[in-house]
């Protein structure tokens, strides 16, 4: 039993390591960028600008040709998708190229609200990507990637944390669907 749990953590993390190599990406309709912490003030965590920059990227090298920035409200008062859109527009994002999922409270209710005729690049944390995957293929989209949003202030200090978080999602996505 021991060795049969060893096996499955192993593995677990292997699968989640996995999503840190790059690949090549193909041309999407959307980039979908998933909320994280707003900071007090309305400013973006580390997390939330990168995968925000990442997915901006992906608009201006006509990988995708709009984003859906999808979150929940922080404790803070201003809405992830608000601090996301802001960042857009800073960046020459034209608006009518934008859309907003206010009701995006958790990385599964994002997939579902995802219309499921278009294809998507689902833009994320390296380690957030794994569990992302599954819930996509358990939603039954089919022309969908992944993106793994560049680092551009360093790797996080909570991350072991994060990894751990994830490790756990993903089986609970597993057995709970």
């Amino acid at each position: 039993m021991v060795v049969a749990v060893f096996f499955v953590t192993v593995a677990t993390f292997a699968y989640i390591f996995s999503f840190y190599v790059p690949k090549d990406v193909e041309v999407y309709d959307c980039a979908v960028v998933f909320g994280a912490a707003v900071l007090p003030g309305g400013t973006p965590s580390d997390a939330l600008s990168d995968r925000t920059y990442s997915a901006i990227r992906a608009y201006k090298e006509d990988i995708v040709s709009c984003l859906v920035f999808s979150g929940a409200n922080s404790a803070y008062g201003k809405h992830e998708v608000d601090v996301m859109l802001e960042i857009a527009i800073q960046e020459g994002v034209a608006v009518e190229d934008i859309a907003l999922d206010y009701d995006g409270k958790n990385t599964k209710q994002t997939i579902q609200n995802l219309t499921p005729y278009r294809s998507y690049l689902l833009v994320s944390n390296d380690f957030h990507l794994a569990r992302i995957s599954l819930l996509a293929r358990q939603a039954g989209l089919v022309n969908v990637d992944v993106l793994k949003s560049t680092y551009r202030f360093g790797r996080y200090a909570k991350e072991p944390f994060f990894v751990f978080r994830e490790a756990v999602a993903f089986w609970y996505y597993i057995f709970a669907g």
